[in-house]
């Protein structure tokens, strides 16, 4: 059932002007995170196209607007992306694309994958360290942002490291209230915009249900929308 939503999208992919690329090969993980990143996406008022290593053209950013790195493995993403492709995302950020990460695609983003020797992007300061004070897993984590206590859906996401210089170049968005670390952030990379988190905003109801565990605010998914629209300056 999960299937035949991105049959037809891969089917009717060539006829549609696609605005945001959604990461669908090696790491993007197979149970809802792909769905879920799409679902965010329409939601934010965007046409996203799933691309993988094998439909990757360069000239996809020709139209592009934001590019979303959706949950799983982010070492497998960046070895399947290789040098070129993580290159060629590097440049459409930084001339003004945008770029979007939940969880592993937060991971993805520093220069290294969390705390492996795997080569990311480095679009954003500092290093990536996997939260290892989460009530259960998956969990429902409670953060501190300039809105006051809000409840996020964790599934074995980073928090952020940086030095008191690399703060200067961000904006906190969110932090886990169990250890003040920070989750989620907003930054530049030449003229284009990121913004990532370590939970997941763009969880579905099911996610919840199968976990049984419960958001005290509910879903995040306009969370997860704005934060598509701000990277796309949209």
């Amino acid at each position: 059932m999960k299937l035949l939503p991105l049959i037809f999208l891969f089917m009717s992919q060539f006829a549609i002007a696609f605005d945001a690329l959604v990461w669908g090969g090696p790491g993007a993980c197979k149970d809802g995170c792909l769905d879920s990143a799409i679902y965010v996406a329409k939601l934010a008022g965007f046409e996203p196209m799933i691309v993988t290593p094998e439909n990757f053209d360069p000239s996809l950013f020709e139209k592009a607007k934001v590019w979303i790195q959706p949950g799983g493995k982010s070492g497998a993403a960046s070895n399947a992306m290789g040098p070129l492709m993580r290159q060629q995302l590097k440049n459409f950020i930084a001339q003004g694309g945008g770029y979007v990460g939940f969880c592993a695609g937060a991971f993805l983003t520093t220069a290294r994958v969390g705390e492996t020797r795997v080569e990311g992007l480095g679009i954003v300061p500092g290093n990536t360290r996997v939260f290892r004070r989460a009530k259960g897993y998956p969990s429902v984590e409670r953060m501190i942002t300039p809105q006051g206590l809000q409840f996020h859906y964790w599934e074995g996401g980073p928090w952020f490291s940086l030095n008191k210089n690399e703060l200067k170049s961000i904006t906190v968005k969110s932090r886990y209230e169990t250890n003040n670390k920070i989750n989620g952030l907003e930054t530049t990379f030449g003229q284009g915009r990121i913004s990532v988190t370590g939970t997941h905003p763009e969880a579905p109801k099911w996610w919840y249900e199968d976990a049984h565990i419960n958001d005290g605010d509910g879903l995040d998914h306009e969370l997860a929308a704005n934060m598509i629209k701000w990277a796309a300056k949209k």
